[in-house]
């Protein structure tokens, strides 16, 4: 810049005469210039803090941060000190680790008492409570059991060890069947040459449904207690046969049924 006015690598306008000339005022200062003025630079964000400004910061962010420390702890002792003083109830938990699928005993499960505040929700209250129930996730050791994920098996003390139970649909039935009575099933197999075979006999009749269309054809659903050959044979012929029941006469050494299924009222002949 020629004149009495010079750059400087900083950005500023000097003078011959050493007059500093900031940027914000170099158009006002060459326009006004008056000999021996000396222009005071104005506030920067580049300027460094002093040293008590920084101490001053350090201390008031460390009290910040040991006050909110105190408020907590005194917030989390009154909390403790409230579930304490809180009565307690019985929880249900388990003693081991369980798989899904397991039908619950006593030997699973134990009581624990929880302040009112810690109960998780839908807890089970008593060990007689949860005892034949059927747990539907993996609970694990110590975990307080919950009725959202554990089940009821309709079926439950209905069939003995190793038995089946099994739903099929027949074309006929006896009029007046009742879960009281041992019926016998026969299969019919169309084609050229038709045939009628046995396929379950014996068996004990769990549940009857009302009568349903099965592709067009009214059918009949019957729960039955069967072994594992006899529910392989029905339920083959069940695909590709037509089913019927057969009741059987009173038999002296046969096992009595047990009382008639939800839904399944005895009909009267």
């Amino acid at each position: 810049m020629s004149g009495p006015f010079r750059s400087t690598p900083r950005g500023r306008i000097t003078s011959d005469r050493s007059t500093d000339v900031t940027p914000v005022t170099a158009g006002l200062a060459v326009g006004t210039y008056l000999p021996g003025m000396r222009i005071v630079p104005t506030f920067s964000l580049r300027r460094k803090l002093p040293l008590s400004s920084k101490i001053f910061l350090t201390v008031a962010a460390a009290c910040g941060v040991a006050s909110f420390l105190l408020v907590r702890a005194d917030a989390s002792r009154a909390s403790g000190d409230r579930a304490l003083t809180e009565p307690r109830v019985g929880v249900t938990i388990a003693t081991h680790d369980i798989e899904a699928g397991a039908t619950l005993t006593a030997a699973d499960l134990g009581l624990s008492q929880m302040p009112t505040a810690f109960v998780p929700p839908r807890s089970v209250p008593s060990v007689d409570a949860a005892v034949g129930l059927v747990a539907q996730t993996a609970i694990a050791e110590g975990e307080a059991l919950s009725v959202s994920r554990l089940g009821r098996s309709l079926l439950a003390g209905s069939v003995g060890p190793g038995r089946l139970v099994v739903t099929a649909g027949f074309a006929s039935v006896p009029q007046g069947l009742t879960t009281a009575d041992r019926v016998d099933v026969f299969a019919t197999f169309g084609g050229a040459r038709p045939f009628t075979e046995l396929v379950g006999e014996d068996l004990r009749v769990l549940r009857i449904d009302a009568a349903t269309s099965v592709l067009g054809d009214a059918a009949t659903m019957v729960t039955l207690d069967v072994d594992a050959a006899t529910a392989r044979q029905l339920l083959q012929a069940d695909a590709t046969g037509t089913l019927a029941l057969v009741a059987r006469g009173p038999d002296a050494g046969a096992t009595p049924s047990p009382s008639p299924s939800p839904g399944s009222e005895p009909t009267s002949g």
